[in-house]
């Protein structure tokens, strides 16, 4: 029985401070806006009105040196992500397991002499050291041979469950026995980069034709993201000399919708103990979600504060066509698309407003990409 938080912790951490993932990824998805949004579905919060200019300052962004260069080790780098991609895999039925080894086993789990929901299982290849098991499971299984079977005693974490169904919660604190059986250890063999394996894996004839494609290739997407990259030179200039109140409360309340939705996809319908579970009080959350709101609002307010200098707008009709664009790749109708919407934000944002800065700030990432000064 795996441990819910130990898959979700790192997960709400890097998100709640924008640190682990890429500003266009996070922050372009939760976003406020300005009053003279067009006519909205709904109702939401109002923002108050704001010159963007006056809230940050804007450093230059036309000329940003784009370094496009492909390092050896960006090379390599692709060549083992080829090779790991058409490896194999080595089943190993003999010997000993050791703490890093990857193996596959069976196990049924037992509470009281008495098998549990969804404590067993067959064929669950782990590795063993991070298999994110509760303590105790997999030092139980370092050192058996491939065949043995062997019965390992745990506990259960007293906060087990916490959050989840009732029969999961029943389990905490609880000694268990698992009977495991080491069916063998799994060995990853990876392939030699030679012309037999290019010419059968890829378009290519030869090791060099696939080395000099894949450096090509490299190039192009840097370039392709180039303006992503200078923007986000530019964010890292700017400064914020201040916010607008409205749109930080409009980007914390959609931030927090999102996280309590994550919360009760992975089972916890207590958001508290969700956050218990994370090791985080509540003013730690609300302390982290006000910093990550204020970093979406920075971003807002001087893609803003280019258009106004380029005079670069967005169209009602371009959020409409965005709208159906979207609703359409999801095979959903537009109505259905602004319900859902509308159940996850509530009265944070509108679907308007959200695709209203989203594309505004896009249109902005590209004429900054398209001014850059590629470096090749």
């Amino acid at each position: 029985m795996k441990r819910k938080a130990v898959m979700i912790s790192a997960f709400l951490a890097a998100a709640l401070m924008l640190t682990g993932c890429s500003w266009n990824d996070i922050k372009a998805k939760f976003t406020g806006e300005d009053t003279s949004a067009p006519a909205a579905s709904g109702s939401a919060i109002v923002i108050e009105e704001y010159n963007p200019e006056d809230c940050v300052t804007v450093p230059e962004y036309k000329g940003i040196e784009v370094d496009c260069k492909i390092s050896d080790e960006d090379l390599q780098a692709e060549i083992d992500s080829f090779l790991a991609n058409n490896s194999t895999e080595d089943k190993i039925k003999k010997g000993k397991c050791k703490k890093g080894d990857m193996v596959n086993i069976d196990y049924v789990g037992k509470v009281d002499g008495e098998a549990f929901d969804n404590g067993s299982a067959t064929d669950q290849t782990i590795t063993l050291g991070s298999s994110g098991y509760i303590d105790g499971f997999d030092d139980g299984i370092v050192g058996m041979k491939v065949g043995d079977t062997k019965d390992i005693n745990v506990t259960f974490p007293e906060d087990y469950g916490q959050g989840g169904d009732d029969q999961a919660k029943q389990l905490a604190g609880k000694p268990a026995v698992f009977t495991i059986t080491l069916n063998y250890i799994s060995e990853t063999k990876m392939p030699k980069l030679n012309d037999k394996l290019v010419s059968e894996k890829t378009e290519y004839k030869t090791v060099a034709e696939y080395k000099e494609a894949t450096r090509n290739k490299l190039v192009e997407d840097k370039k392709k993201s180039a303006g992503q990259t200078a923007y986000g030179e530019v964010e890292q200039k700017a400064e914020v000399k201040k916010y607008p109140e409205t749109l930080v409360e409009s980007c914390k309340s959609q931030l927090d919708a999102y996280y309590k939705y994550t919360a009760k996809q992975y089972g916890y319908s207590d958001f508290k103990a969700f956050l218990s579970a994370m090791q985080m009080d509540e003013a730690t959350y609300n302390d982290n979600l006000l910093k990550a709101a204020q970093s979406i609002a920075k971003t807002q307010i001087l893609a803003e504060a280019i258009a106004a200098k380029e005079n670069i707008t967005v169209t009602d009709e371009e959020i409409k066509a965005e709208i159906a664009s979207v609703a359409e790749q999801a095979g959903q109708e537009e109505a259905d698309l602004k319900k859902n919407f509308e159940d996850l934000y509530g009265q944070a944002i509108t679907i308007e407003r959200y695709y209203k800065v989203t594309l505004l700030t896009n249109k902005v990432i590209d004429f900054v990409g398209e001014n850059a000064k590629i470096i090749e």
